[in-house]
């Protein structure tokens, strides 16, 4: 493949996943400036797989894994930021009328959960629900059958929703 050839990959597949990577980034990390970096990253990993000759059959898949690869070394470099770190970094919180507080209340409720379950489940979850990943795909990406990925996701979400209806 020739560089404008590569060049062309390169930028049909930005156009096509930046979004999806940035937002699964944020979800992950929780600060917008961590998430454009991470992503910036993922991106010049994959332009320099192109550049080395790699044949890449699954870009999606590649794009999510190196993603998730380096959301973990970020991890082991960084302790969890703090509210006051997500509010410097201009986070924006919900406006204060009492709907939006109500549902503000409900998700963060929700994402607490969702914080404890394991690792695996919480990766489960948010590629199926916030990337909207089959589990044909989550099995792709994990190493684990499309049957385990299913298995897993219904127990995290039998988890989340007992531990809802036990806090009404």
């Amino acid at each position: 493949m020739d560089h404008d050839e590569m060049k062309q990959e390169f930028l049909a597949v930005y156009d096509q996943y930046a979004d999806d990577i940035f937002r699964y980034c944020v979800l992950k990390v929780s600060g917008r400036t961590v998430a454009e970096d991470l992503t910036q990253e993922v991106f010049m990993r994959y332009w320099q797989q192109l550049r080395k000759g790699t044949s890449i059959v699954n870009g999606r898949a590649l794009l999510y894994a190196m993603a998730r690869n380096l959301i973990i070394d970020w991890y082991r470099r960084k302790k969890e930021q703090s509210l006051e770190v997500l509010t410097e970094e201009g986070y924006q919180f919900p406006s204060n009328d009492e709907g939006t507080i109500e549902q503000h209340a409900q998700l963060r409720e929700v994402l607490d959960v969702i914080k404890d379950l394991d690792e695996t489940s919480r990766e489960a979850l948010t590629l199926r629900f916030v990337e909207g990943f089959s589990p044909k795909e989550i099995a792709a990406l994990s190493g684990e059958s499309a049957n385990a990925v299913s298995v897993r996701i219904n127990r995290a979400l039998k988890k989340v929703q007992d531990h809802l209806h036990t806090h009404d």
